[in-house]
């Protein structure tokens, strides 16, 4: 029988986020849960796979209903982009297309950031952070420290995602992100997706019990697949709608 070594690693990997991020996991918490308690926002911005970790994050069963999810193709649905031009996987080096996306979404000061990448290097991540640092929002990043700060990174100029960020979780993947390496060159098992919906749904878990500390309800959505489900998460929908644009099916 073929062992499985992700499988074997992968409570080590749990452990080891538990063990050394909850602390920033909680500091997030407390920002989110002050935004929500504030009448805002959780904007959570990523691009590539990162964008699995914001999706976790929005929209979901179980999830806070006042989290909005950024996205490279929120210029096609809401901007009138042509699609064919965000098909080049290289499109999340190219400037400018965050502030797009920050107009777009309409923020306001009240709202945070939450912005998930990996490497942290890419000019919409980087930008991104610097618009909101700039407007003054909350900013948290998802980021991994191994990777961003290795000399075998591809190289840019400028700040990193974890240079600008309040509050900085690393998703402890390694450089590259595969972890493992099945033969010569060969490498499987990427880890950043596994640990970032960890920290998502630990972050979402905490921000809701500092909402109920602070005396606030908790918005949380239900499955819509019960049978109080649509009209349960239709509140919620109606009250975030000025900060929170629906996700597709």
């Amino acid at each position: 029988m073929i062992e499985s070594e992700y499988a074997a690693q992968a409570a080590g990997l749990v452990d080891r986020v538990v063990t050394t991020q909850l602390p920033a996991i909680q500091t997030a918490a407390s920002m989110v849960a002050g935004s929500i308690a504030a009448g805002g926002v959780l904007q959570a911005f990523g691009t590539g796979h990162s964008r699995i970790v914001t999706l976790e994050l929005a929209g979901r069963a179980g999830g806070l209903a006042p989290v909005g999810m950024l996205a490279v193709k929120d210029l096609v649905m809401f901007g009138g982009e042509n699609p064919a031009a965000i098909l080049d996987p290289t499109y999340e080096r190219e400037t400018g297309v965050a502030e797009r996306i920050y107009a777009l979404a309409k923020p306001r000061s009240v709202d945070t950031f939450l912005i998930v990448s990996n490497s942290g290097l890419n000019a919409a991540i980087v930008e991104m952070a610097e618009l909101v640092h700039a407007r003054g929002h909350g900013l948290v990043a998802i980021t991994s420290f191994a990777h961003t700060r290795s000399s075998a990174a591809r190289h840019t100029k400028g700040p990193h995602l974890a240079d600008l960020a309040d509050v900085v979780i690393d998703n402890c993947a390694p450089v590259g992100d595969a972890s493992i390496e099945i033969a010569p060159d060969v490498r499987v098992g990427a880890v950043s997706s596994f640990t970032g919906v960890l920290v998502a749904q630990v972050l979402t878990e905490l921000t809701c019990r500092y909402l109920l500390d602070m005396g606030h309800d908790v918005p949380v959505f239900i499955s819509a697949n019960l049978a109080s489900g649509d009209a349960h998460n239709r509140t919620f929908q109606e009250r975030y709608r000025r900060g929170v644009r629906p996700i597709e099916p």
